[in-house]
Parts: C-alpha cells; structure tokens; sequence
C-alpha cells in the first residue's frame, strides 16, 4: 500500500492539453498512408524486420545500385525498394518515440490508479470503522462500498477488472 502523505500525480491535464494531445494523435494517423492497415492473418504472415534482415536489404539495395546493371531483371524496382527502407527507417523512428510516449503514459496512469485506490481504501476503512463502532449514517455508505470485496477469494468472482 501507498503512503498516505505521498501522491506522486496530483494534477488534471488542462482540457486545451488533452484536445492538443488528441489533435497530435489524429495528425500522426492522418499522415500514415491509409493503405497500410493489415488483417490479423496479415500480421501473422508478413515478414517483420530485424536488424539483420534490414542490413541485408540496405546491402542489398548497395549492390544493386552499385553492380545490378546488366545482372538484375528489368522488374526489379530499385525506387521501390529505396522508398520502402527509407519510409522504415522513418516509420522505425516515430515508433519508438511512440513507444517511449505510451510507456510514460501507462506509468503515469498507474501512479494515478495506485494512488486513486490506496485512498480509495482508506475512506472505505474509515467508513467500515464507522459502521463497526456505531457512527450514525456510516452504515449506508459501508453496506454500498463492501460490496468490491464480497466475491474476494469466490471462484469466477466479479467487479475485479482493470479500468
């Protein structure tokens, strides 16, 4: 459990922040092409990329710029390769800062949530106390919070799962 005097996130974003945040997110999307969508088959029989794999085609793409003529066929394009690992390395690039923007965000929203439920736990004691010793109108408020902790160790148990 969280101490008490700590809270590490004691803010609320700023309506303009969040629609600001919002708009960014839609102008990223808006700006990858719309063709690049894949089904979850696709995404099962694609070939991704990894570091040896991108070597080899920046290899490859070298030598066929640098000794393909006369040896590679007329239908391999080199453009289209040269755009597709260019538009990676840039795709790669805005990933990852991606990634590290949504790892802040989900720490961020786990500080928020472990601190919201240690005080959430807190005013429940305080009004299970009450109700145990007796303070009038805390039974009302008890009767409706235990009922989180009713199913606690029931098998299939209900009313446990993440926000």
């Amino acid at each position: 459990m969280s101490n008490l005097s700590e809270n590490r996130l004691n803010v609320i974003l700023a309506v303009a922040d969040v629609t600001a945040i919002n708009a960014s997110i839609a102008t990223i999307l808006s700006k990858v092409p719309a063709n690049t969508t894949l089904t979850d088959e696709q995404r099962l029989s694609y070939n991704a990329i990894n570091v040896a794999n991108k070597v080899f085609s920046d290899d490859c793409l070298a030598e066929a710029q640098s000794n393909g003529a006369g040896i590679l066929p007329g239908f391999i394009n080199l453009v289209n390769l040269q755009n597709d690992l260019t538009v990676f390395n840039q795709l790669d690039a805005i990933s990852s800062a991606l990634s590290n923007a949504i790892q802040r965000i989900e720490d961020a929203k786990r500080i928020a949530g472990h601190e919201a439920y240690a005080q959430a736990i807190n005013v429940y004691n305080s009004f299970k106390q009450a109700h145990d010793s007796g303070i009038p109108n805390a039974t009302t408020s008890f009767n409706k919070l235990k009922v989180r902790f009713e199913a606690q160790g029931n098998v299939g148990k209900k009313g446990n799962d993440q926000v």
